[in-house]
């Protein structure tokens, strides 16, 4: 397989993954947000002695969504964090010649090594 199928490839699975952090994140903050329930030990509902103890005013079951509570959303949401931090470490492997050259030629001008003429905007 050819280097630039690899880096789309791996750029696409970067953006779904993106996306779906951000869709996990917007769940966690406006669908089920804290004190919607779904822990235990410690893990309350944001009323009661302790924070955890009682379900509070219109609290009578915990909130879910897809049969996920806020907890479980947050465990999806992290090993999300985690993939997109992996695929994030290979598009920069593959793409080191590049950056090893764009930053020799911006903190040594003089060596008469330049990025590629692509990314050099046309000044005519």
């Amino acid at each position: 397989m050819r280097r630039t199928t690899v880096n789309f490839i791996v750029d696409l699975i970067a953006l779904v993954d993106l996306l779906l952090l951000a869709a996990t994140g917007s769940i966690m903050k406006w669908v089920l947000p804290p004190g919607s329930g779904g822990g235990g030990g410690g893990h309350g509902y944001g009323y009661g002695f302790r924070g955890g103890r009682g379900l509070g005013p219109g609290g009578s079951q915990v909130k879910q969504l897809l049969g996920l509570g806020r907890y479980d959303w947050g465990d999806v949401h992290f090993i999300l964090a985690l993939v997109f931090v992996s695929l994030i470490l290979v598009h920069i492997v593959l793409h080191w010649t590049w950056i090893k050259t764009c930053t020799k030629s911006l903190l040594f001008p003089s060596c008469k090594v330049s990025c590629d003429s692509t990314d050099e905007p046309d000044v005519r």
